[in-house]
């Protein structure tokens, strides 16, 4: 009885650790959507790679439109005939100051240059964050610099 009792506890202790192993390799359930600034980074890029550049726009910006984003637009349109759709993304940078204020940089990866994004987002009441601006990165050295 003894010997049996004793297996048992060794063959439960075991499988915890298993067991916590494949909880941490759990996905979440598919209607599940992740909120906040990296998940609005995060669509505004995985539309990117899909090709979708007008629907990416549309999703980080809204209906805004001016002189820069139309400018923006055409660099990006321009990377995309040169180098094809991108490969993906990487995010490289999250950083607060205080708060209130976030920004994530991530990189664009198409075949021979990297494209970069600053996005800026602003939480002052603890409410949500909201979109404040964002930047394009031309220059690879930048993405190093601080």
């Amino acid at each position: 009885m003894r010997l049996r009792s004793l297996i048992y506890c060794c063959l439960t202790l075991l499988t915890l650790p298993v067991a916590s192993a494949f909880a941490q390799e759990a996905l979440p359930p598919s209607s599940w959507q992740q909120t906040g600034p990296e998940a609005h980074a995060e669509r505004f890029l995985d539309l990117m790679v899909e090709g979708k550049l007008d629907n990416a726009f549309k999703a980080l910006l809204g209906n805004t439109k001016n002189d820069a984003l139309d400018k923006l637009k055409f660099e990006i349109y321009s990377a995309y005939k040169k180098s094809g759709k991108p490969y993906g993304y990487e995010k490289i940078l999250k950083q607060t100051a205080g708060k209130s204020v976030m920004r994530l940089r991530y990189v664009l990866l198409f075949k021979n240059m990297p494209k970069t994004f600053d996005i800026y987002y602003y939480n002052p009441t603890g409410q949500g964050w909201k979109l404040r601006t964002f930047s394009y990165i031309k220059d690879i050295k930048k993405i190093f610099a601080q």
